[in-house]
């Protein structure tokens, strides 16, 4: 039914007998909002379809809507009333990242139930009349507990904290996080790690339902492009429902719920980086990444003659933020470009870091057109694994140098300032990634490609590395590089360009070319 023939249709419910509009409550949540529960601040067309989209579709979903936009309050505050109603034996866990946020969504039910006289009217069999002398629990640090026939160990609605107050043994048939991520819980790489971490945890606390499945929803506001809901996310753990403030999701829009003149205000106070997160949803659309789209270059050979340098970034616990290995392998051609050619970007100990190294030295040792290979490594909590790889090399006999890598020369460096040696060459078009042809939604040789196997020369063809993670999951190394290089300096992981940019600490020199006409052709993969 759409909005107004809706609101129409609530005024006929005056007539109706008490059990019928009970019934109602039980399906209709912007009526139970708006009329049973009084806010008749939320009677807005915008949040009526919010309403009719949870209902149908309310677990397993991240709802990540703009600040100030009522998703608190239809989820976690008149969506957890509804679950009650509807199954008096339902038991609930509100997570917050800490246990006084979670205390608050409970305290805001806790109060409804004993202060709504209508709806203690509406469900004599469920609510108590007054339940702090009639309920075996009812208080923030216990929970609170209605009408039910059976007694297990948890309350009907319990608040807890996610990195603090965890519960232990509990086991609730829905879970609902709201404020799991706040300002507080993007601080650091490491507290962003312990907050993902401890929501993973809280999946133990879910009770099996009628699915075998435990329910779950979540609500929550961005604060930071490599947050928790976006490793969430990430890990298809959860489907994003994401509404930010404006129709089009950009600061120009028009506003979906607030007046202008509010959100013209918003505009006016917030920061662009706290509009684009709390506002937008899209924490990257406030941050002045270094590197832009425009400037990426795709190819789908590549020149006969390179020096060829192998780039290790390894990761350590010692290094904040950084979790995976990056061992891009760079190509410089006559005229001084890079070319990204091979490598790896995952987790991985130090014997496969050994492994992958030799690996790659061997397949571009033994590519033709390839003048030299050079191996790097950074110097930063590398001197274990170098002296490993020593004792490797006697072992197999093979021993070659590999380059300690830092920068600057003295004093600790900063990555960004690291990484944006690499911007001059990305905006002069003089940085190649691996070109990608599809047809049909699989990869295809290009004419270039064709014409190089033809010549005998097949090992020009240039074609994006995919690889295999400590999990055995592939994963493209292009992908990898994108994602750091479109949101740099403000991505999750940017362990990998910053491994490419030690290109510059190694002293990397073009090849020697005596006859030119091995350069050609030099053409993009469109035929330009």
């Amino acid at each position: 039914m759409p909005f107004e023939e809706a609101i129409e249709y609530y005024q006929t419910m005056h007539d109706w007998p008490e059990c019928d509009v009970a019934e109602y409550v039980k399906l209709d949540r912007f009526f139970l909002l708006t009329h049973i529960l009084g806010r008749i601040d939320a009677i807005h067309p915008w949040l009526y379809d919010r309403c009719r989209e949870v209902e149908r579709n309310p677990d397993g979903y991240l709802d990540l809507w703009a600040r100030e936009h009522y998703k608190s309050t239809v989820i976690t505050f008149c969506g957890v009333i509804q679950e009650i109603l509807k199954n008096p034996e339902m038991t609930v866990g509100i997570f917050s990242f800490n246990k006084p946020t979670a205390r608050k969504f409970l305290r805001q039910i806790k109060y409804e139930l004993e202060t709504n006289r209508y709806l203690k009217q509406l469900f004599p069999d469920i609510l108590w009349d007054d339940p702090k002398k009639e309920a075996s629990r009812w208080s923030e640090d216990s929970g609170i507990v209605v009408k039910r026939q059976g007694n297990p160990k948890e309350a009907t609605v319990e608040g807890h904290g996610l990195v603090d107050g965890q519960p232990t043994g509990a086991h609730f048939l829905l879970r609902v996080y709201d404020d799991v991520v706040t300002v507080d819980s993007v601080t650091s790489p490491e507290m962003i790690t312990k907050t993902t971490e401890a929501w993973s945890l809280s999946d133990n606390l879910g009770a099996r339902g009628e699915n075998g499945l435990a329910r779950m929803q979540m609500v929550g506001t961005r604060y930071h492009f490599g947050d928790s809901y976006h490793t969430i996310i990430e890990m298809g753990a959860v489907k994003p429902r994401i509404y930010p403030a404006t129709d089009n999701g950009l600061r120009d829009g028009k506003p979906v719920f607030l007046p202008d003149n509010v959100w013209a205000d918003k505009k006016l106070k917030q920061t662009t980086s706290t509009l684009a997160a709390q506002m937008l949803q899209n924490p990257a659309a406030g941050s002045a990444a270094i590197f832009q789209r425009e400037w990426l270059r795709f190819m789908d050979i590549r020149p006969a003659t390179l020096n060829v340098y192998i780039l290790c970034d390894p990761a350590s616990s010692k290094k904040k933020g950084s979790d995976r290995t990056a061992m891009p392998v760079i190509g410089v051609d006559a005229a001084g470009n890079y070319w990204l050619l091979d490598g790896y970007h995952h987790r991985m100990g130090l014997s496969e870091r050994w492994r992958n190294l030799k690996a790659l030295r061997k397949v571009w040792m033994a590519m033709p057109g390839v003048q030299m290979v050079k191996v790097g490594y950074e110097r930063y909590g590398s001197t274990s694994d170098l002296e490993h790889f020593e004792l490797e090399m006697q072992r197999d006999k093979d021993a070659f140098q590999i380059h300690e890598l830092a920068w600057p020369k003295e004093g600790p460096g900063s990555k960004t300032d690291r990484v944006q040696r690499l911007e001059p060459y990305f905006r002069a078009g003089r940085f190649f990634i691996p070109a990608v042809t599809l047809r049909d939604g699989q990869p295809v040789e290009t004419k270039n490609q064709a014409a190089m196997r033809s010549q005998g020369q097949a090992f020009r063809i240039l074609t994006p590395t995919h690889r295999k993670d400590e999990e055995g999951r592939l994963y493209s190394l292009n992908k990898n590089l994108l994602d750091e290089y479109l949101t740099f300096p403000y991505c999750v992981h940017d362990d990998l360009i910053d491994a490419i940019s030690r290109i510059f600490d190694i002293e990397a020199n073009p090849p020697i070319i005596v006859d030119q006409s091995v350069l050609e052709p030099e053409t993009y993969a469109d035929g330009s």
